[in-house]
């Protein structure tokens, strides 16, 4: 029975998320000029947002020991962590602490279907692609003008890490989105400046850091998990050893986060939410 509603929530997954994606499609479809312009000044903005990075290493000749072409490679490499990220739960899902600050958590207790199955709500596999096509259009262009030699393996190496990135960024914001249970007022959108922040963080390269900044932000703030560990890992400059320390990483936050946030959960449902006033606004 129970084996029965697992493959049911997963085929009701992934039946929604094909329904959001006709959803987006036709509201790109709807009008088409207006939509490419508004995906261009996306792509025009991303790359306008990291671009003061990359001509400080272009003037330089690189920074921190990595090549102009290799911080190229790293800012690609965030963007599209966080383009997939935004593409895919850039609504709410990806910021749990709103659904539970603005009592919307309640909401879903009476839906039909497990929260994982709710959570597809929001997102834009057409009209929310900018950062993910800049992500990728930079990452070819970074790779096409490397000296390096990739590996045969190397895509495989890159899907992976990618992954692994994305899971990091996911776990923190639910790691912080589980105090929401206990203060929704104030803890509403501390998911959105918790990946906001590691957004803006990730596009340092730590190489030329010291040790005392360099450590936080790859185990307190992981930030630099997103981008420029994972990117020293594929282009193969650092340690045999060390190349396991984000899966390693993704994993105990994971367990950590789940942890914290059925622990907040349970709180949630003995003690409820009171943001709604007798006319139904939010107080």
């Amino acid at each position: 029975m129970r084996e029965r509603k697992v493959i049911n929530g997963v085929k009701r997954y992934f039946e929604l998320l094909g329904i959001y994606a006709k959803m987006d499609l036709a509201s790109l479809m709807r009008d088409r000029a207006f939509m490419a312009i508004v995906i261009t000044a996306d792509i025009v903005s991303n790359i306008s947002s990291i671009s003061g990075i990359f001509l400080l290493a272009w003037k330089f000749g690189g920074i921190g020991g990595m090549d102009r072409f290799e911080v190229l490679f790293m800012l690609a490499y965030g963007n599209i962590v966080m383009g997939f990220l935004n593409m895919m739960g850039g609504c709410n899902a990806l910021f749990p602490s709103r659904i539970i600050g603005r009592g919307q958590w309640e909401h879903m207790f009476i839906m039909p279907l497990p929260y994982a199955v709710q959570l597809t709500v929001g997102i834009f596999p057409f009209t929310g692609s900018s950062s993910l096509l800049s992500g990728i259009g930079m990452l070819w262009a970074a790779v096409h003008h490397m000296e390096t030699v990739l590996p045969w393996w190397w895509p495989g190496m890159l899907l992976f890490q990618l992954f692994i990135s994305m899971v990091i960024v996911v776990a923190a914001s639910y790691l912080f989105s589980s105090l929401a249970f206990y203060a929704p007022v104030q803890c509403e959108e501390i998911s959105s400046t918790v990946i906001y922040s590691m957004d803006h963080t990730r596009n340092f390269p730590l190489s030329g850091m010291p040790l005392y900044i360099r450590y936080p932000l790859l185990t307190i703030f992981p930030a630099g998990l997103m981008a420029w560990f994972p990117t020293m890992i594929l282009l193969g400059k650092t340690t045999t050893w060390v190349n396991f320390y984000p899966a390693v990483f993704a994993l105990l936050i994971s367990f950590v986060s789940a942890y914290f946030f059925r622990k907040g959960f349970g709180y949630y449902v003995k003690k409820g939410i009171n943001r709604y006033v007798s006319g139904g606004h939010r107080s």
